[in-house]
């Protein structure tokens, strides 16, 4: 399921590019925003939009494709003033699975002594999570 919600090749490129300690901050942030992230309430369809807006980007360069799109269609919806029930629902299903796959990720994220899965290195140094099940 995480390889579908979660493109590794993203992360890995991106923890090249930045290090995967920068890399492991950004996307613990990511999880804290994400489970407040179009929570139900009080709020207008603008403010689902604005949020959804945020969304996009950081959901897009993590590798979180689906989720991305997602937030992309509520986006659009609540600009064009269109019911976000179901945007809404499918947004708030995607925003669970996808931080539970980052999650999950996490358990095999390289550390900083270990180095980032690359196509040149032919091999992977990675930990992993016991399965607990």
């Amino acid at each position: 399921m995480s390889q579908a919600l979660v493109k590794r090749e993203a992360l890995d490129e991106l923890s090249t590019v930045i290090g995967p300690e920068k890399l492991a901050r950004i996307v613990d942030r990511f999880l804290l925003s994400l489970a407040g992230a179009v929570a139900e309430g009080d709020r207008t369809p603008a403010d689902y939009g604005r949020e959804a807006h945020t969304l996009v980007s950081m959901s897009g360069m993590l590798g979180c494709e689906a989720l991305s799109q997602a937030c992309r269609t509520v986006e659009e919806a609540a600009a064009a003033g269109q019911d976000l029930t179901e945007p809404l629902a499918a947004l708030r299903l995607l925003r669970d699975q996808t931080a539970a796959a980052l999650q999950d990720l996490g358990a095999v994220m390289p550390r900083a002594d270990q180095p980032a899965i690359t196509a040149a290195s032919g091999a992977s140094n990675v930990r992993t999570a016991p399965s607990g099940g």
